[in-house]
């Protein structure tokens, strides 16, 4: 069976998803846990291996088409995580609400720093 990078990819990160959906469900939440830390380092592991295999090219470009795409990533991030925010304060979950605002804040002054970092740079 040979699967290329996106396939694998789409495997790994829809196992994650019905496995947190799951054991968010089930109550079990030790297990959610550790199927994420396990699904990152998937992902980590599967991306340092067919990373390995290519030589990468490091100049000015490829760094800002980087942190444009993580930066991009925070914010869909935090669409998400605000959309989790509203569903849960609009369902009287005000305690799981409000919880949700420490991930949403960290990864809003992480967009603003990353922003401040690169117009000052570049």
């Amino acid at each position: 069976m040979n699967l290329k990078y996106e396939g694998l990819l789409a495997v790994l990160i829809g196992g994650m998803v019905i496995g947190l959906a799951y054991s968010t469900k089930s109550g079990r939440a030790y297990l959610a846990v550790g199927i994420f830390l396990l699904g990152v380092l998937l992902v980590y592991a599967l991306n340092w291996y067919y990373n390995s295999r290519v030589e990468k090219i490091e100049d000015e470009r490829t760094e800002l088409i980087s942190t444009k795409s993580t930066r991009n990533g925070y914010a869909v991030m935090s669409v998400i995580l605000f959309a989790e925010y509203l569903w849960e304060y609009s369902n009287g979950n005000t305690e799981t609400a409000t919880k949700l605002l420490i991930p949403l804040a960290l990864g809003v002054l992480a967009l603003l720093v990353s922003q401040y970092w690169y117009e000052r740079v570049m």
